[in-house]
């Protein structure tokens, strides 16, 4: 369910229930010093979500969309294994679009996660990254000259610990998220004019009109 309001908040509710969820799970192998990875059927889940969107331009070169996104996700059971796990998460994104002496192009944005659970077994620790773009236009605006750089702070790394029966594992997985990019794009040729077709109504209008 989503309402708007004069056309830059937007708020929207859903709530989801599955059973059977498909997920990775872990098992204990023949031994204690075994365990199993695999994917297999969660015995129930269910979401709660709250979103947020707003959408502004507070002065003409200034322009903003900024998102928050509540969750409240309960699973339970999996294989005979009335493991249960819930989780609180929130996920906020803000992107920022900027004009600077009318001839630059920036751009600013970015996202945080609190803590969150894709899967029963799964913790996720927060993470999040902030990037930022500018461009300007060239050879009779012809061209494009821009520069971006993603992941500034190195902060968008995947960290959690994973919750078997008898133990429990912490895991960092990162990977080269930082890239800073230069690159130029140019347009070849004139560019089109837009046409307008009215059809043949249009056509007899004219015919009309000229009689």
């Amino acid at each position: 369910m989503s309402h708007q309001y004069k056309n830059w908040l937007t708020t929207t509710v859903s709530y989801s229930d599955i059973k059977n969820y498909f997920s990775q799970i872990f098992l204990n192998g023949a031994t204690k010093d075994i365990i199993l990875y695999t994917q297999g059927n969660v015995g129930h889940t269910s979401n709660f979500g709250l979103t947020e969107m707003v959408v502004l331009s507070p002065v003409n070169w200034w322009s903003f969309t900024w998102q928050a996104t509540y969750n409240h996700k309960q699973l339970k059971g999996f294989n005979g294994n009335t493991y249960t796990t819930s989780i609180d998460q929130l996920n906020v994104n803000l992107n920022n679009q900027f004009t600077i002496a009318k001839i630059y192009t920036a751009e600013l944005s970015g996202f945080y996660t609190t803590k969150a659970r894709n899967d029963v077994q799964e913790l996720l620790y927060p993470t999040g990254q902030l990037s930022a773009g500018i461009s300007k236009p060239i050879l009779n605006k012809k061209g494009t000259l821009k520069f971006t750089a993603r992941d500034i702070f190195y902060t968008n790394a995947m960290e959690g610990l994973t919750q078997f029966p008898n133990s429990t594992e912490y895991f960092k997985l990162k990977r080269d998220s930082r890239v800073f990019t230069l690159s130029f794009a140019y347009r070849f040729g004139k560019a089109y004019k837009t046409v307008k077709h009215t059809g043949s109504a249009g056509d007899v209008i004219d015919r009309v009109g000229n009689g």
